[in-house]
Protein backbone atom coordinates (compact mmCIF):
# COMPACT_ATOMS: atom_id res chain seq x y z
CA UNK A 1 0.00 0.00 0.00
CA UNK A 2 1.71 3.76 -0.96
CA UNK A 3 1.99 6.07 1.42
CA UNK A 4 -1.10 7.79 2.24
CA UNK A 5 -3.67 5.72 0.54
CA UNK A 6 -4.23 3.11 3.49
CA UNK A 7 -7.95 3.24 4.49
CA UNK A 8 -9.03 5.49 1.44
CA UNK A 9 -9.91 2.39 -0.55
CA UNK A 10 -12.84 1.52 1.61
CA UNK A 11 -14.36 4.70 2.75
CA UNK A 12 -13.90 5.77 -0.70
CA UNK A 13 -15.73 3.25 -2.43
CA UNK A 14 -18.71 4.40 0.59
CA UNK A 15 -18.09 7.71 -0.50
CA UNK A 16 -18.94 6.78 -3.94
CA UNK A 17 -21.76 4.31 -3.44
CA UNK A 18 -23.32 6.90 -1.21
CA UNK A 19 -22.78 9.85 -4.53
CA UNK A 20 -24.31 7.44 -6.65
CA UNK A 21 -27.39 7.11 -4.44
CA UNK A 22 -27.48 11.19 -3.86
CA UNK A 23 -27.05 11.31 -7.56
CA UNK A 24 -29.85 8.74 -8.53
CA UNK A 25 -32.08 11.32 -5.81
CA UNK A 26 -31.30 14.28 -7.28
CA UNK A 27 -32.14 13.32 -10.85
CA UNK A 28 -35.29 11.37 -9.66
CA UNK A 29 -36.37 14.59 -7.39
CA UNK A 30 -36.06 16.86 -10.89
CA UNK A 31 -37.90 14.10 -12.53
CA UNK A 32 -40.51 14.55 -10.04
CA UNK A 33 -40.88 18.43 -10.32
CA UNK A 34 -40.73 18.50 -14.10
CA UNK A 35 -43.38 16.05 -14.27
CA UNK A 36 -45.96 16.80 -11.70
CA UNK A 37 -45.44 20.51 -11.84
CA UNK A 38 -46.35 23.16 -14.55
CA UNK A 39 -43.79 24.71 -15.99
CA UNK A 40 -44.15 27.79 -14.06
CA UNK A 41 -44.59 25.93 -11.01
CA UNK A 42 -41.41 24.05 -11.46
CA UNK A 43 -39.75 27.18 -12.41
CA UNK A 44 -41.03 28.09 -8.66
CA UNK A 45 -39.55 25.02 -7.13
CA UNK A 46 -36.14 25.60 -8.48
CA UNK A 47 -35.79 29.46 -7.46
CA UNK A 48 -36.74 28.42 -4.24
CA UNK A 49 -34.51 25.75 -3.53
CA UNK A 50 -31.74 27.67 -4.82
CA UNK A 51 -32.91 30.68 -1.97
CA UNK A 52 -32.63 27.39 -0.03
CA UNK A 53 -29.24 26.20 -0.69
CA UNK A 54 -27.89 29.82 -1.20
CA UNK A 55 -29.02 30.54 3.11
CA UNK A 56 -27.18 26.84 3.76
CA UNK A 57 -24.56 27.75 2.61
CA UNK A 58 -24.53 31.48 4.62
CA UNK A 59 -25.42 29.67 7.72
CA UNK A 60 -22.56 27.52 7.87
CA UNK A 61 -20.16 30.16 7.79
CA UNK A 62 -17.39 28.16 5.93
CA UNK A 63 -16.86 26.57 9.10
CA UNK A 64 -16.85 22.70 7.57
CA UNK A 65 -13.45 23.76 6.57
CA UNK A 66 -12.39 24.98 9.75
CA UNK A 67 -13.57 21.95 11.71
CA UNK A 68 -11.81 19.22 8.95
CA UNK A 69 -8.30 22.07 9.63
CA UNK A 70 -8.62 22.01 13.39
CA UNK A 71 -10.36 19.10 14.81
CA UNK A 72 -7.88 16.60 13.89
CA UNK A 73 -5.30 18.53 16.07
CA UNK A 74 -7.61 19.18 19.01
CA UNK A 75 -8.27 17.45 22.40
CA UNK A 76 -12.18 15.57 22.30
CA UNK A 77 -13.50 18.22 25.34
CA UNK A 78 -12.12 21.79 23.05
CA UNK A 79 -13.64 20.17 20.19
CA UNK A 80 -16.82 19.57 21.38
CA UNK A 81 -16.93 22.93 22.45
CA UNK A 82 -16.36 24.19 19.28
CA UNK A 83 -18.88 22.21 17.41
CA UNK A 84 -21.23 23.79 20.04
CA UNK A 85 -20.65 26.85 19.69
CA UNK A 86 -20.46 27.63 16.01
CA UNK A 87 -23.62 25.41 15.82
CA UNK A 88 -25.39 28.06 18.18
CA UNK A 89 -24.08 30.42 16.35
CA UNK A 90 -25.46 28.98 13.11
CA UNK A 91 -29.22 28.55 14.63
CA UNK A 92 -29.10 32.26 15.67
CA UNK A 93 -28.25 33.24 12.51
CA UNK A 94 -30.75 30.84 10.21
CA UNK A 95 -33.79 32.16 12.44
CA UNK A 96 -32.49 35.90 12.05
CA UNK A 97 -32.73 35.25 7.63
CA UNK A 98 -35.71 32.84 8.24
CA UNK A 99 -37.58 35.77 9.58
CA UNK A 100 -36.37 38.10 7.09
CA UNK A 101 -37.41 36.31 4.42
CA UNK A 102 -40.79 36.12 5.89
CA UNK A 103 -41.31 39.04 6.38
CA UNK A 104 -40.35 40.25 2.47
CA UNK A 105 -42.46 37.21 1.22
CA UNK A 106 -44.25 39.29 -1.32
CA UNK A 107 -40.78 41.16 -2.58
CA UNK A 108 -39.80 37.93 -3.55
CA UNK A 109 -42.48 36.36 -4.72
CA UNK A 110 -42.46 39.16 -7.08
CA UNK A 111 -38.81 38.21 -7.89
CA UNK A 112 -39.96 34.69 -8.59
CA UNK A 113 -43.37 35.61 -10.47
CA UNK A 114 -41.38 38.08 -13.20
CA UNK A 115 -43.42 41.01 -11.45
CA UNK A 116 -46.71 38.92 -11.27
CA UNK A 117 -47.02 37.61 -7.54
CA UNK A 118 -49.71 35.33 -6.67
CA UNK A 119 -50.31 33.76 -3.88
CA UNK A 120 -49.27 30.32 -4.13
CA UNK A 121 -45.57 32.13 -5.00
CA UNK A 122 -45.68 33.79 -1.59
CA UNK A 123 -46.46 30.04 -0.08
CA UNK A 124 -43.34 28.85 -1.97
CA UNK A 125 -41.07 31.66 -0.28
CA UNK A 126 -43.04 31.39 3.51
CA UNK A 127 -42.13 27.31 2.91
CA UNK A 128 -38.34 27.89 2.39
CA UNK A 129 -38.47 30.58 5.84
CA UNK A 130 -39.68 28.06 7.92
CA UNK A 131 -36.81 25.51 7.17
CA UNK A 132 -34.13 27.80 6.98
CA UNK A 133 -32.99 28.09 10.79
CA UNK A 134 -31.54 24.26 9.89
CA UNK A 135 -29.74 25.12 6.50
CA UNK A 136 -26.61 25.99 7.89
CA UNK A 137 -26.97 23.56 11.07
CA UNK A 138 -27.28 20.50 8.26
CA UNK A 139 -23.99 21.52 7.07
CA UNK A 140 -22.40 21.99 9.99
CA UNK A 141 -22.87 19.05 11.52
CA UNK A 142 -22.00 16.67 8.86
CA UNK A 143 -18.98 18.69 8.60
CA UNK A 144 -18.15 18.20 12.31
CA UNK A 145 -18.97 14.45 11.68
CA UNK A 146 -16.71 14.04 9.29
CA UNK A 147 -13.93 16.13 11.08
CA UNK A 148 -14.56 14.05 13.89
CA UNK A 149 -13.65 10.70 11.16
CA UNK A 150 -16.78 9.61 11.49
CA UNK A 151 -17.10 9.09 7.64
CA UNK A 152 -19.32 6.18 7.30
CA UNK A 153 -22.24 7.60 9.42
CA UNK A 154 -21.83 11.20 7.57
CA UNK A 155 -22.01 9.15 4.41
CA UNK A 156 -25.21 7.03 5.71
CA UNK A 157 -27.07 9.98 7.27
CA UNK A 158 -26.20 12.28 4.69
CA UNK A 159 -25.80 10.36 1.06
CA UNK A 160 -28.32 7.68 1.79
CA UNK A 161 -31.06 7.98 4.20
CA UNK A 162 -31.69 11.71 3.72
CA UNK A 163 -31.97 11.31 -0.57
CA UNK A 164 -34.73 8.49 -0.08
CA UNK A 165 -35.95 10.18 2.55
CA UNK A 166 -36.39 12.66 0.18
CA UNK A 167 -37.64 11.12 -2.94
CA UNK A 168 -40.46 9.18 -0.80
CA UNK A 169 -41.89 12.63 0.60
CA UNK A 170 -41.92 14.22 -2.84
CA UNK A 171 -43.28 11.24 -4.64
CA UNK A 172 -45.99 11.11 -2.13
CA UNK A 173 -46.73 15.11 -2.73
CA UNK A 174 -46.10 14.18 -6.32
CA UNK A 175 -48.94 11.96 -6.05
CA UNK A 176 -51.22 13.28 -4.21
CA UNK A 177 -50.97 16.67 -6.41
CA UNK A 178 -49.65 18.57 -3.66
CA UNK A 179 -48.06 21.67 -5.59
CA UNK A 180 -45.00 23.42 -5.50
CA UNK A 181 -44.91 24.69 -2.09
CA UNK A 182 -45.54 21.12 -0.63
CA UNK A 183 -43.38 19.51 -3.00
CA UNK A 184 -40.30 22.30 -1.45
CA UNK A 185 -40.98 21.62 1.71
CA UNK A 186 -40.82 17.61 0.89
CA UNK A 187 -37.50 18.40 -0.72
CA UNK A 188 -36.21 20.64 2.46
CA UNK A 189 -37.30 18.26 5.34
CA UNK A 190 -34.68 15.82 4.64
CA UNK A 191 -32.49 18.14 5.66
CA UNK A 192 -33.99 18.94 8.75
CA UNK A 193 -34.01 15.46 9.62
CA UNK A 194 -30.27 14.64 9.14
CA UNK A 195 -29.45 17.91 11.03
CA UNK A 196 -31.20 16.46 13.98
CA UNK A 197 -29.67 13.03 13.38
CA UNK A 198 -26.06 14.78 12.97
CA UNK A 199 -26.54 16.41 15.82
CA UNK A 200 -27.86 13.56 18.20
CA UNK A 201 -24.56 11.52 17.01
CA UNK A 202 -21.85 14.80 17.84
CA UNK A 203 -23.86 14.53 21.36
CA UNK A 204 -23.43 10.68 22.15
CA UNK A 205 -20.12 9.77 19.66
CA UNK A 206 -16.94 11.49 20.47
CA UNK A 207 -14.92 13.10 17.91
CA UNK A 208 -11.61 10.57 16.72
CA UNK A 209 -8.69 13.31 16.77
CA UNK A 210 -5.05 12.59 15.99
CA UNK A 211 -2.88 10.73 18.28
CA UNK A 212 0.25 13.52 18.86
CA UNK A 213 -0.34 15.88 21.44
CA UNK A 214 -3.52 17.83 21.30
CA UNK A 215 -3.04 21.72 20.49
CA UNK A 216 -5.23 24.58 21.91
CA UNK A 217 -7.12 26.31 19.14
CA UNK A 218 -8.27 29.68 20.30
CA UNK A 219 -11.82 30.53 18.74
CA UNK A 220 -9.97 34.06 17.43
CA UNK A 221 -7.49 31.78 15.48
CA UNK A 222 -10.22 29.30 14.44
CA UNK A 223 -12.18 32.29 12.87
CA UNK A 224 -9.07 34.11 11.70
CA UNK A 225 -8.62 31.15 9.66
CA UNK A 226 -12.71 30.39 8.87
CA UNK A 227 -13.75 33.93 7.70
CA UNK A 228 -12.29 33.61 4.59
CA UNK A 229 -14.00 30.27 4.34
CA UNK A 230 -16.79 32.09 5.10
CA UNK A 231 -16.73 34.56 2.39
CA UNK A 232 -15.67 31.82 -0.03
CA UNK A 233 -18.75 29.14 1.14
CA UNK A 234 -20.94 31.93 0.17
CA UNK A 235 -19.43 32.82 -3.53
CA UNK A 236 -19.39 29.59 -4.21
CA UNK A 237 -23.06 28.65 -3.48
CA UNK A 238 -24.00 32.16 -4.98
CA UNK A 239 -21.72 31.04 -8.29
CA UNK A 240 -23.66 27.61 -8.65
CA UNK A 241 -26.95 29.23 -7.44
CA UNK A 242 -27.22 32.65 -8.69
CA UNK A 243 -28.04 32.23 -12.31
CA UNK A 244 -31.32 30.30 -11.24
CA UNK A 245 -32.42 33.80 -9.65
CA UNK A 246 -31.19 36.32 -12.06
CA UNK A 247 -32.83 34.10 -15.04
CA UNK A 248 -35.96 33.98 -13.35
CA UNK A 249 -35.94 38.08 -13.10
CA UNK A 250 -35.85 38.58 -16.86
CA UNK A 251 -37.08 35.37 -18.29
CA UNK A 252 -40.48 33.64 -17.79
CA UNK A 253 -40.58 31.14 -15.01
CA UNK A 254 -41.12 28.30 -18.17
CA UNK A 255 -36.91 29.14 -19.33
CA UNK A 256 -36.06 28.82 -15.49
CA UNK A 257 -37.65 25.27 -14.95
CA UNK A 258 -35.68 24.35 -18.36
CA UNK A 259 -32.17 25.44 -16.89
CA UNK A 260 -33.13 24.95 -13.68
CA UNK A 261 -33.57 21.11 -15.05
CA UNK A 262 -30.53 21.55 -16.95
CA UNK A 263 -27.87 23.09 -14.07
CA UNK A 264 -29.34 20.23 -11.78
CA UNK A 265 -28.90 17.10 -14.47
CA UNK A 266 -25.29 18.36 -14.48
CA UNK A 267 -24.26 19.15 -10.96
CA UNK A 268 -25.52 15.75 -9.92
CA UNK A 269 -22.45 14.68 -10.76
CA UNK A 270 -20.73 17.06 -8.75
CA UNK A 271 -22.06 14.22 -5.80
CA UNK A 272 -18.89 12.47 -6.52
CA UNK A 273 -16.83 15.26 -6.10
CA UNK A 274 -17.73 16.53 -3.33
CA UNK A 275 -18.40 12.59 -1.11
CA UNK A 276 -14.81 12.46 -2.39
CA UNK A 277 -13.96 15.48 -0.74
CA UNK A 278 -15.46 14.79 2.52
CA UNK A 279 -13.44 11.41 2.74
CA UNK A 280 -10.22 12.94 1.32
CA UNK A 281 -10.10 16.51 3.39
CA UNK A 282 -9.00 15.11 7.09
CA UNK A 283 -7.05 12.29 6.09
CA UNK A 284 -5.00 15.08 3.42
CA UNK A 285 -5.00 17.40 6.79
CA UNK A 286 -3.50 14.58 8.87
CA UNK A 287 -1.13 13.84 6.50
CA UNK A 288 0.13 17.75 6.00
CA UNK A 289 -0.05 18.12 9.58
CA UNK A 290 2.57 14.89 9.92
CA UNK A 291 4.31 16.64 6.92
CA UNK A 292 4.01 13.59 4.69
CA UNK A 293 4.58 15.16 1.18
CA UNK A 294 4.51 11.79 -0.76
CA UNK A 295 1.21 10.71 1.13
CA UNK A 296 -0.34 14.11 -0.14
CA UNK A 297 1.01 13.25 -3.68
CA UNK A 298 -0.15 10.16 -3.78
CA UNK A 299 -3.88 10.58 -2.08
CA UNK A 300 -4.40 13.63 -4.58
CA UNK A 301 -3.21 11.79 -7.52
CA UNK A 302 -5.38 8.70 -6.73
CA UNK A 303 -8.55 10.88 -5.47
CA UNK A 304 -8.26 12.76 -8.97
CA UNK A 305 -8.00 9.27 -10.77
CA UNK A 306 -10.89 7.57 -9.14
CA UNK A 307 -13.12 11.18 -9.63
CA UNK A 308 -12.47 10.91 -13.71
CA UNK A 309 -13.14 6.88 -13.81
CA UNK A 310 -16.70 7.74 -12.19
CA UNK A 311 -17.70 11.14 -13.59
CA UNK A 312 -16.01 11.05 -17.46
CA UNK A 313 -18.54 8.14 -18.72
CA UNK A 314 -21.50 10.12 -17.09
CA UNK A 315 -20.51 13.38 -18.45
CA UNK A 316 -19.51 11.96 -21.85
CA UNK A 317 -22.51 10.07 -22.53
CA UNK A 318 -24.99 13.44 -21.54
CA UNK A 319 -22.75 15.27 -24.02
CA UNK A 320 -23.49 12.72 -26.56
CA UNK A 321 -27.41 11.72 -25.95
CA UNK A 322 -28.03 15.25 -24.41
CA UNK A 323 -31.49 15.64 -26.39
CA UNK A 324 -32.87 11.93 -24.78
CA UNK A 325 -31.52 13.11 -21.36
CA UNK A 326 -33.74 16.19 -21.34
CA UNK A 327 -36.24 14.55 -23.02
CA UNK A 328 -36.42 11.87 -19.60
CA UNK A 329 -38.18 15.74 -18.56
CA UNK A 330 -40.46 15.81 -20.90
CA UNK A 331 -40.97 17.01 -24.49
CA UNK A 332 -40.62 21.10 -23.70
CA UNK A 333 -37.20 19.97 -22.04
CA UNK A 334 -35.74 19.35 -25.13
CA UNK A 335 -34.01 22.39 -25.72
CA UNK A 336 -31.89 22.79 -22.90
CA UNK A 337 -30.06 20.15 -24.48
CA UNK A 338 -27.57 22.38 -25.82
CA UNK A 339 -26.61 23.97 -22.42
CA UNK A 340 -26.48 20.81 -21.07
CA UNK A 341 -23.75 19.59 -23.35
CA UNK A 342 -21.43 23.22 -22.51
CA UNK A 343 -21.93 22.93 -18.98
CA UNK A 344 -20.46 19.10 -19.15
CA UNK A 345 -17.66 19.29 -21.24
CA UNK A 346 -16.72 21.94 -18.31
CA UNK A 347 -17.57 19.19 -15.56
CA UNK A 348 -14.36 17.70 -18.02
CA UNK A 349 -12.10 19.39 -16.75
CA UNK A 350 -13.11 19.99 -13.26
CA UNK A 351 -12.90 16.59 -12.50
CA UNK A 352 -9.76 16.24 -14.08
CA UNK A 353 -8.60 19.02 -11.60
CA UNK A 354 -9.54 16.63 -8.71
CA UNK A 355 -9.83 18.07 -5.49
CA UNK A 356 -7.49 21.10 -6.26
CA UNK A 357 -9.19 23.36 -3.77
CA UNK A 358 -9.24 20.89 -1.34
CA UNK A 359 -5.21 20.52 -0.96
CA UNK A 360 -5.02 24.75 -1.36
CA UNK A 361 -6.80 24.59 1.74
CA UNK A 362 -5.16 22.11 3.47
CA UNK A 363 -1.96 24.00 2.75
CA UNK A 364 -3.43 26.55 4.84
CA UNK A 365 -4.00 29.16 1.83
CA UNK A 366 -7.71 29.71 3.12
CA UNK A 367 -7.47 33.36 1.67
CA UNK A 368 -5.72 32.36 -1.62
CA UNK A 369 -8.69 29.98 -1.91
CA UNK A 370 -11.25 32.69 -1.22
CA UNK A 371 -10.16 34.77 -3.92
CA UNK A 372 -10.09 32.21 -6.46
CA UNK A 373 -13.93 31.65 -5.75
CA UNK A 374 -14.54 35.37 -5.59
CA UNK A 375 -13.18 35.98 -8.69
CA UNK A 376 -15.46 32.80 -10.17
CA UNK A 377 -18.38 34.63 -8.82
CA UNK A 378 -17.57 38.06 -10.23
CA UNK A 379 -17.06 36.15 -13.59
CA UNK A 380 -20.32 34.09 -12.97
CA UNK A 381 -22.40 37.17 -12.43
CA UNK A 382 -21.32 39.70 -14.85
CA UNK A 383 -21.37 37.34 -17.69
CA UNK A 384 -24.72 36.76 -16.50
CA UNK A 385 -26.13 40.02 -16.34
CA UNK A 386 -24.61 40.53 -19.91
CA UNK A 387 -25.02 37.58 -21.84
CA UNK A 388 -28.83 36.38 -19.70
CA UNK A 389 -31.14 39.04 -20.99
CA UNK A 390 -29.89 38.45 -24.43
CA UNK A 391 -29.49 34.58 -24.85
CA UNK A 392 -31.53 33.36 -22.16
CA UNK A 393 -30.04 30.11 -20.54
CA UNK A 394 -27.47 29.69 -23.01
CA UNK A 395 -26.29 33.06 -21.70
CA UNK A 396 -26.69 31.38 -18.01
CA UNK A 397 -24.85 28.89 -19.51
CA UNK A 398 -21.96 30.47 -20.80
CA UNK A 399 -21.31 32.56 -17.54
CA UNK A 400 -21.27 29.06 -15.23
CA UNK A 401 -18.77 27.68 -17.89
CA UNK A 402 -16.47 30.74 -17.13
CA UNK A 403 -16.54 30.13 -13.64
CA UNK A 404 -15.90 26.45 -13.61
CA UNK A 405 -13.10 26.86 -15.09
CA UNK A 406 -11.75 29.70 -12.85
CA UNK A 407 -12.61 27.91 -9.86
CA UNK A 408 -10.54 24.80 -11.06
CA UNK A 409 -7.78 26.06 -12.95
CA UNK A 410 -6.36 28.73 -10.66
CA UNK A 411 -5.61 26.90 -7.82
CA UNK A 412 -4.33 23.99 -9.60
CA UNK A 413 -1.67 26.74 -10.60
CA UNK A 414 -1.46 27.59 -7.20
CA UNK A 415 -1.20 24.61 -5.64
CA UNK A 416 1.40 23.00 -8.46
CA UNK A 417 3.68 26.72 -7.64
CA UNK A 418 3.05 27.23 -3.57
CA UNK A 419 3.42 23.30 -2.70
CA UNK A 420 4.47 21.47 -5.02
CA UNK A 421 1.27 18.77 -5.86
CA UNK A 422 -0.69 18.48 -8.97
CA UNK A 423 -2.34 15.46 -9.92
CA UNK A 424 -0.97 14.90 -13.30
CA UNK A 425 0.37 11.26 -13.94
CA UNK A 426 0.06 7.93 -15.55
CA UNK A 427 -3.28 6.63 -13.66
CA UNK A 428 -4.65 10.07 -14.41
CA UNK A 429 -3.63 10.21 -18.15
CA UNK A 430 -4.81 6.59 -18.67
CA UNK A 431 -8.14 7.23 -17.12
CA UNK A 432 -8.81 10.21 -19.18
CA UNK A 433 -7.44 8.71 -22.34
CA UNK A 434 -9.44 5.41 -21.52
CA UNK A 435 -12.56 6.85 -20.96
CA UNK A 436 -12.20 9.33 -24.06
CA UNK A 437 -11.59 5.98 -26.41
CA UNK A 438 -14.04 4.04 -24.55
CA UNK A 439 -17.31 5.77 -23.65
CA UNK A 440 -16.33 9.19 -25.93
CA UNK A 441 -15.75 7.87 -29.68
CA UNK A 442 -18.16 5.12 -29.75
CA UNK A 443 -21.30 7.36 -28.28
CA UNK A 444 -20.49 10.28 -30.31
CA UNK A 445 -20.16 7.49 -33.72
CA UNK A 446 -23.50 5.86 -32.74
CA UNK A 447 -25.20 9.07 -32.25
CA UNK A 448 -23.62 10.42 -35.39
CA UNK A 449 -25.11 7.48 -37.45
CA UNK A 450 -28.34 7.00 -36.14
CA UNK A 451 -29.67 10.15 -34.11
CA UNK A 452 -30.66 10.37 -30.50
CA UNK A 453 -33.24 7.81 -30.04
CA UNK A 454 -33.86 5.50 -26.96
CA UNK A 455 -32.60 2.10 -29.18
CA UNK A 456 -29.30 3.69 -30.04
CA UNK A 457 -28.59 4.87 -26.40
CA UNK A 458 -28.82 1.51 -25.40
CA UNK A 459 -26.52 0.18 -28.11
CA UNK A 460 -23.81 2.57 -27.64
CA UNK A 461 -24.11 2.13 -23.85
CA UNK A 462 -23.85 -1.50 -24.30
CA UNK A 463 -20.85 -1.64 -26.25
CA UNK A 464 -19.57 1.49 -24.60
CA UNK A 465 -20.01 -0.35 -20.98
CA UNK A 466 -17.88 -3.27 -22.67
CA UNK A 467 -15.03 -1.40 -23.80
CA UNK A 468 -14.43 0.32 -20.86
CA UNK A 469 -14.94 -2.24 -18.12
CA UNK A 470 -12.32 -4.33 -20.77
CA UNK A 471 -9.93 -1.16 -20.51
CA UNK A 472 -10.36 -0.94 -16.90
CA UNK A 473 -9.01 -4.77 -16.47
CA UNK A 474 -6.08 -4.12 -18.66
CA UNK A 475 -5.03 -0.80 -16.85
CA UNK A 476 -5.86 -2.39 -13.48
CA UNK A 477 -2.87 -1.72 -11.50
CA UNK A 478 -1.82 1.81 -13.87
CA UNK A 479 -4.99 3.36 -12.64
CA UNK A 480 -4.45 2.55 -8.58
CA UNK A 481 -7.50 0.26 -8.49
CA UNK A 482 -5.48 -2.61 -6.88
CA UNK A 483 -4.82 -0.20 -3.79
CA UNK A 484 -8.80 0.80 -4.21
CA UNK A 485 -9.82 -3.26 -4.18
CA UNK A 486 -6.98 -4.38 -1.72
CA UNK A 487 -7.61 -1.94 0.77
CA UNK A 488 -11.35 -2.90 0.59
CA UNK A 489 -10.12 -6.73 1.04
CA UNK A 490 -7.48 -5.82 4.02
CA UNK A 491 -10.88 -4.37 5.78
CA UNK A 492 -13.05 -7.29 5.22
CA UNK A 493 -9.96 -9.78 6.84
CA UNK A 494 -9.54 -7.30 9.30
CA UNK A 495 -13.30 -8.04 9.91
CA UNK A 496 -13.27 -11.89 9.98
CA UNK A 497 -10.20 -11.93 12.62
CA UNK A 498 -11.78 -10.04 15.03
Amino acid sequence: MEAGLDGLGRRSALALGGAGISGVAMVSSIVIASRSLSRGDAGEFFVAISLFAIVQGSCSFGAETGFQYFIPTMSVPDARRLIRVVATASLIVGLAVATVVWLTARPLGELLGEGDVSEGTENVVRTVAVLLPFAGLYELTMGALRASDRVFLSVGVDRIIRPILQIGLMLAVAFSDGGSSALVLAWATPFVVAAIVASALLIVLPPRTASHEHLEVPQRVFWHYTAPRSIARIAQTLTQRLDVVILAAVYPLEEVAVYGTVSRCMIAGVFVATALRQTVQPRLRRLIVDDDRVGVKNMYGASTTWLVLVTWPVYLTMIAFAPLVMRVFGPEYERGAPALVLLCCAMLVASACGLVDVVLLMLGRSWLSTINVLVALALNVSLNLILAPRFGMMGSATAWVVAILASNLLPLFQTARFGGFHPWGTPLATATAGAAATIAIPMLAVRGAFGAGLAPFVGATIVAGALYVGMLRRRWVSLKLDQLVGDLRRRGVNRAQA
